[in-house]
């Protein structure tokens, strides 16, 4: 909670109770369940005074008493401001029960342009709480209605109608929305859960113009804010963003997005990512580093990929860092080693337990070193001195027998036994922290996609494997096969033919600059050539050289460029011949690699102050050269 104002602002958590209304005789049962729901959920705090532009971190805390709904009406009032109602909930559901809880029974599905070929796949998300696997189906009666009513077309698909949702897990139901006018849709579709009730839950969907679509993108955005405005008291770690937004990406693109990781505690943690929350989140998302150890005070560059996908979709994902503190971490397994070993220790160990010493009355009085009862007793001491007692009436009705050093000793020695006696538990591991990092992005056609696809990586192999490109087993071409291909070869001759700009082209192919990966292969090529026949190479005979030593420098670097080109010629592998698409395959992940890892590098190192990206460049200038030192 923040206070934007000028001024202190204090505020107030009001619970039924504290409002003092008077309740009237029908709304007993009410005033019970309000009762009862008011020692199940907690505020911290419930009042207090927030300072302007500070910010507070409130905690709402519930308690699992018994199974069922417990609502509680919670006003939050402000001094001299506005008053909210809060409505506070909480379920608790019995062990071994599946739960679907529905957040919200109206789902509106993002504009989708009218006419579109790809329409990107939405999701509606369902949520199980319960600790056993749900199944639920969705009821496409509905749907089929709304393409009767369309003329067959088919408006909203659901593309996965059956599914299963793991325990405490979320369930992401595709929709596939294709709009034919610019008018708003609704729709009603049940939902059946396998052994619970079926839910209803209305889809809207809105058809827009290419124009509509486009001021849309403009405007869209999510007001969540994405940073952390307050750390709490137990956080181990805090992010640079918890929301993170990709933007409209192209089918087949990879993106990158990078974030910071810092430990805020004095001990050192261990961070974990988990990109399993859901299965479309583990498809088309991918962290790097997944986990890793930081020290106190010290952070982590972070790398979140959305993998290259081949349809168009909408994503809104979440993922979740598991912080752990290594102390406590090492105390819980030094406690583990310890109950093991006491556990081995019982079993082996065991207890001889002998009767009681007897009394002098059980003893033998015939022995000859013993003295007799009677004389022990013989003698005895005085009562202590005393006030009059008073009466009976005034003595209090339950009096303690024995000093209170006694008692002591006594319950000290019953909780020992009890100790003893108690059976072993083993220790409890120390409980993680867990930070939430939201993914929300739009994947689109590439064919329709209006941004800059330069600005995007493609990588090749998302779209063609390499060995889809290897040379197929040859066959023999059908009668019209030949005729295209002669027709359209000739046209392309005979276009060549007729163009000069191919002609200059051709003769200043030799004095282009080789590219770099075309260097990489021509070596590679040298290498498998020199294998295969090390003694073959071009001879010059020197009586030649001599004659054209007399030749100008110009007439020199032609030749040179020629016999260049001719001792390339034999250098080319049967490999690069016959494939020659494969250098891309093997080349471009490598340079991306390695472009990716220097930036990677230099933004930890400017992150570790180690590098000033902003400072001025510094040139060093060398002395002068004394004369002395230059010859003549």
């Amino acid at each position: 909670m923040k206070n934007n104002g000028k001024v202190p602002s204090s505020f107030r958590f009001l619970f039924p109770p504290d409002l003092c209304l008077d309740m009237a005789t029908w709304a007993e049962d009410d005033v019970e369940d309000v009762t009862r729901a008011q020692d199940c959920f907690d505020i911290e705090p419930r009042e207090g005074t927030i300072q302007p532009g500070a910010t507070l971190s409130l905690l709402f805390t519930y308690t699992h008493g018994c199974e069922g709904v417990e609502e509680l009406p919670v006003l939050l009032k402000l001094s001299r401001g506005r008053e909210v109602m809060l409505q506070l909930r909480g379920v608790t559901v019995k062990p071994g029960v599946a739960y679907p809880q529905i957040a919200h029974f109206s789902h509106t599905l993002q504009p989708v342009t009218i006419g579109s070929d790809s329409p990107p796949i939405q999701y509606y998300e369902l949520y199980n709480g319960g600790d056993s696997v749900m199944g639920y189906e969705v009821i496409v009666d509905s749907l089929a209605a709304l393409t009767a009513e369309n003329y067959g077309c088919e408006i909203l698909q659901c593309l996965q109608p059956h599914g299963r949702v793991q325990q405490h897990s979320i369930a992401q139901i595709p929709f596939l929305f294709s709009p034919l006018e610019a008018k708003t849709y609704a729709v009603e579709v049940p939902i059946m859960v396998v052994g619970d009730a079926t839910y209803t839950i209305t889809l809207f969907g809105e058809g827009v113009t290419p124009d509509q679509a486009r001021d849309t993108e403009k405007t869209s955005g999510s007001n969540i804010p994405d940073k952390q405005a307050v750390l709490l008291d137990n956080q181990l770690a805090a992010l640079s963003y918890e929301a993170i937004d990709f933007g409209v990406a192209p089918t087949f693109s990879l993106s990158h997005k990078i974030l910071f990781i810092t430990n805020t505690s004095d001990e050192t943690i261990t961070f974990r990512w988990n990109t399993n929350t859901t299965p479309l989140c583990n498809e088309v998302i991918a962290v790097s580093p997944a986990s890793g150890t930081l020290a106190p005070r010290a952070s982590a560059m972070i790398q979140v990929s959305l993998k290259p996908s081949a349809y168009p979709a909408i994503f809104d994902l979440d993922i979740i860092c598991e912080l752990t503190d290594n102390s406590k971490e090492a105390q819980y397994v030094e406690a583990v080693a310890a109950y093991q070993h006491a556990v081995e220790e019982e079993k082996i160990t065991f207890t001889i337990k002998e009767a009681r010493a007897k009394t002098p009355e059980q003893f033998d009085k015939s022995m000859d070193n013993w003295v007799a009862t009677d004389t022990l007793n013989k003698y005895h001491t005085l009562p202590p001195i005393r006030a009059l007692a008073p009466s009976p009436l005034d003595r209090p009705q339950h009096r303690e027998y024995g000093s209170t050093k006694h008692s002591k000793h006594r319950s000290s020695r019953k909780a020992k036994k009890e100790a003893a006696t108690a059976p072993l538990e083993p220790p409890k591991p120390p409980e993680p922290f867990y930070l939430h990092l939201r993914i929300t992005g739009q994947v689109a056609d590439i064919k329709t996609f209006a941004g800059d696809l330069s600005s995007f990586e493609i990588p090749l192999s998302s779209i063609v494997q390499p060995s889809d490109i290897r040379a197929e087993a040859p066959r023999a071409a059908t009668s019209g096969e030949v005729v295209t291909i002669s027709s359209i070869l000739s046209f392309i001759l005979k276009s060549l033919l007729d163009d000069v700009d191919v002609h200059s082209a051709i003769r200043n192919l030799s004095k282009e600059q080789i590219p770099y990966f075309a260097q990489i292969a021509r070596t590679q090529a040298i290498e498998d050539v020199e294998e295969v026949s090390p003694s073959s190479s071009i001879v010059i005979d020197e009586a030649d050289v001599e004659d054209s030593g007399s030749n100008s420098a110009e007439s020199q670097e032609p030749e040179i460029l020629e016999n260049e080109a001719v001792a390339e010629l034999p250098s080319q592998s049967p490999t690069v011949q016959e494939n020659p698409d494969s250098v891309h395959f093997q080349l471009a992940p490598l340079l991306t690699e390695i472009l990716g890892e220097t930036i990677s590098n230099i933004v930890q190192e400017a992150v570790q102050k180690e590098v000033v990206l902003t400072a001025r460049p510094r040139t060093i200038a060398l002395p002068p050269r004394s004369p002395h030192h230059i010859r003549q």
